[in-house]
């Protein structure tokens, strides 16, 4: 409302309450969009980052799936070890959906050599006549 007299703007209780919930979930939205669930043990000794990414856009963001890469190598290299990556799973960003970038990794000792990531099938079928 308009105070004639004054030319303030009056804000009512009502508006102020409508526009702090909305400025609460946009807020709440952001920040957990940019939680990593840090490194997670997994099966014997391999072990899993996942992150959501939390800048708005399209598309794979690099940025996120380097810091899942540097958060990896910070951890093995506090047990001397280094990074061999079992598995990426990168989502990229959609309208209304984050990107998340999925980190399935062993620490192992440096100095190995690299060798390309092989996809092992699930299911193996035999035909047998």
């Amino acid at each position: 409302m308009l105070d004639p007299q004054n030319q303030i703007n009056i804000i009512t209780p009502k508006i102020q309450m409508r526009y702090f919930i909305h400025f609460t979930i946009l807020v709440s939205i952001f920040i957990s969009g940019c939680q990593s669930t840090g490194v997670v043990p997994m099966d014997q000794d391999s072990y899993m980052i996942g992150k959501k990414d939390g800048a708005p856009g399209l598309g794979v963001s690099l940025t996120n799936k380097a810091e899942v890469y540097r958060e990896a190598n910070e951890f093995c290299k506090k047990k001397g070890f280094e990074v061999k990556t079992l598995e990426v799973i990168t989502t990229p960003a959609r309208p209304a959906q984050l990107g998340s970038t999925e980190l399935h990794f062993k620490c192992v000792v440096p100095g190995g050599t690299a060798q390309p990531l092989q996809k092992i099938p699930d299911t193996v079928i035999e035909i047998r006549k």
